[in-house]
């Protein structure tokens, strides 16, 4: 799975570097000079014959988005004749809220949860992002609480003294895993050790007993776990109702999930979690017809992106647009208009 994954992403990335190389070396707009040359014309009309770059804050190449943030600017180029140059930039759900309302890119990848708190200024973010803007949604990532059956560990305050990994320091899994302990009034000062290992290292440290509890916030079902399952009897802690509630009731980008049972082997039970979709943001000032025609790339390509990620498998067209309790940006809601999802 991983080599076909690692496959389709050099071919983008082929395609990308061939595209960059074409490209005339004319300036391209700015997001603010491209904004003032709007005339008031339908957004699904080109802005103006003025060239325009996008940087597009995805993830690293070794991640699931690197291969789809390729996926939609390959769709994105047929449809925008003035977009000259694509740069797809590593980050994560925090790294690219602060990204985007920098104006470091002007569009990108997060989660639901993290720009919630990013445009509030709640933590992890030491202020208010509010030149962020949501776009749409895409596929969950799921809250995964992963333990052997070996290990005796049946419920959440049986972790106290355990080793734990909450993955990579600044993605949603370390968020997340964090709110949970706090719910059950415990940090890591109670743990015996907490790991910020990769998916991969995590998996192998669990196989040979150096860890006892993985969390992590991914699509599911997720490749590194099922291969996990394959070798180990594995299961999932489920997360009670009054926890999900306390969790989720400051934050609407943080929802109640099940994993159900036999999405890996060995489990069979659901498991009552939370997630918080993968977001597609914009700054604010990104001119709308950009924003316009990536939502309706993604719109009208969804089945092709699908066969990039798998996670996409659920998602419907209907379903792009959601309330997460922050602004939608003007191009991204004119097209949702146009297609009677929106108001």
């Amino acid at each position: 799975m991983f080599k076909n994954v690692q496959l389709k992403t050099f071919t983008f990335l082929a395609l990308v570097f061939v595209f960059v190389i074409g490209c005339s070396a004319e300036p391209a707009a700015t997001m603010k000079e491209a904004q003032v040359q709007t005339n008031g014309d339908s957004a699904s009309a080109p802005v103006s014959n003025q060239p325009l770059d996008l940087r597009f804050m995805a993830a690293p190449q070794s991640g699931s988005w690197y291969p789809l943030a390729v996926g939609i600017t390959e769709g994105l180029k047929k449809n925008m004749s003035q977009l000259k140059q694509v740069s797809i930039e590593p980050g994560g759900g925090v790294a690219n809220v602060i990204a985007v309302n920098g104006g470091k890119g002007q569009m990108g990848f997060s989660q639901a949860m993290p720009t919630v708190d990013g445009y509030a200024g709640n933590p992890p973010f030491k202020e208010k992002n509010q030149n962020v803007q949501y776009v749409l949604s895409l596929f969950p990532h799921t809250t995964h609480i992963v333990v052997l059956k070996n290990s005796g560990i049946t419920n959440i305050e049986e972790i106290k003294g355990k080793k734990i990994n909450v993955g990579p320091k600044g993605l949603l899994t370390e968020d997340i895993a964090a709110r949970i302990l706090k719910a059950y009034g415990m940090s890591y000062k109670d743990m015996a050790s907490v790991q910020n290992l990769s998916f991969s290292d995590s998996v192998e440290q669990m196989k040979d007993g150096r860890l006892d509890v993985l969390f992590w916030t991914v699509p599911s079902p997720f490749a590194v776990l099922t291969d996990l399952a394959q070798s180990k009897d594995m299961d999932l802690l489920a997360i009670p109702e009054d926890k999900i509630e306390q969790m989720t009731s400051s934050n609407p980008g943080l929802v109640r999930a099940i994993l159900t049972k036999g999405t890996y082997k060995g489990l069979d039970h659901d498991v009552v979690t939370v997630q918080s979709p993968l977001v597609v943001i914009a700054n604010k000032d990104a001119p709308e017809d950009l924003v316009y025609q990536v939502t309706k790339t993604i719109y009208d390509n969804l089945n092709d992106l699908k066969k990039i990620d798998p996670a996409l498998k659920p998602v419907d067209q209907e379903s792009l647009p959601a309330n997460i309790g922050i602004p939608m940006h003007p191009g991204a809601k004119k097209f949702f208009q146009e297609k009677g999802l929106l108001k």
